[in-house]
């Protein structure tokens, strides 16, 4: 699988809403600690049938060896489209735990038991760094580590995602609507674009919508570009597709000044 869009993860930089990445850290005693620097990629993976097995690789930019531990989870999302993960063993990947020496590389090995033929099953594979004693207080476990989850999906995705826009609708200012995906797979909504009369636009990022899952997304309109407006239309940008839908508007929507 070709290496694509390699993540850096350093110490203070946010981590993406669940995004491409997924940065914890821990302090557990008051003294001066930084990240390892580390790269993993690719940062996603797909299986279908006839796919046996990949690798995900590792490179360790840091100075010093980096230890890290591999946990499998499976990734749902609930009526609210929020992300829910539970531990898995639907997959089978090695080494679980790894060094991995300054300016080295290393894999792990990834495979799916076995290949669902309806519904797409999404899974992530968190890459863990696990923190080392400091070496200025040996006793001491204060650590800022880093997690990189590496979404895999499972399954024959859709030839083009299916999504669907329903609720749309505003009160107070607030522009609402839920997006559904009412296809087998998953598809990462790249954005949600409201436009209007005098070139008015406004833009809000979206995020992974798993199958037959649904996520509400509300955009604040201010009351004096509210006003201005006869009709709002919402676009939602899936890849090189986009749906859209209308609304037509009334003053008593767009709240007080």
């Amino acid at each position: 699988m070709q290496c694509q869009n390699i993540h850096w993860l350093k110490a203070l930089v946010k981590a993406a809403p669940l995004g491409l990445a997924l940065m914890w850290w821990s302090v557990m005693q008051p003294l001066p600690a930084r990240a390892a620097s580390f790269s993993v990629y690719p940062t996603r993976m797909e299986f279908e049938a006839g796919t046996r097995a990949s690798v995900i690789g590792i490179n360790n930019r840091d100075e010093r060896p980096i230890r890290f531990q591999m946990t499998l989870v499976e990734w749902t999302q609930n009526a609210k489209g929020e992300d829910i993960y539970t531990p898995s063993n639907d997959l089978i990947y090695f080494p679980r735990q790894l060094t991995v020496k300054p300016g080295d590389r290393a894999i792990v090995r990834l495979g799916p038991k076995n290949i669902p033929t309806g519904t797409e099953k999404a899974y992530r594979l968190k890459v863990e760094e696990l923190a080392e004693p400091m070496p200025e207080n040996p006793g001491s476990t204060l650590g800022l580590t880093v997690t990189f989850a590496v979404p895999v999906f499972v399954g024959k995705p859709d030839g083009k995602p299916a999504a669907s826009i329903a609720g749309l609708g505003m009160q107070s200012g607030k522009l609402a609507a839920t997006v559904h995906n009412t296809g087998n797979s998953q598809f990462r909504i790249n954005s949600l674009e409201v436009t209007g009369a005098n070139g008015y636009t406004q833009n809000m990022g979206g995020w992974y919508l798993l199958s037959g899952a649904s996520r509400q997304y509300t955009l604040d309109i201010p009351p004096d570009v509210c006003r201005a407006q006869k009709r709002l239309s919402l676009h939602v940008k899936v890849g090189e597709e986009s749906f859209s839908s209308d609304l037509d508007i009334d003053p008593s929507m767009c709240g007080s000044t």
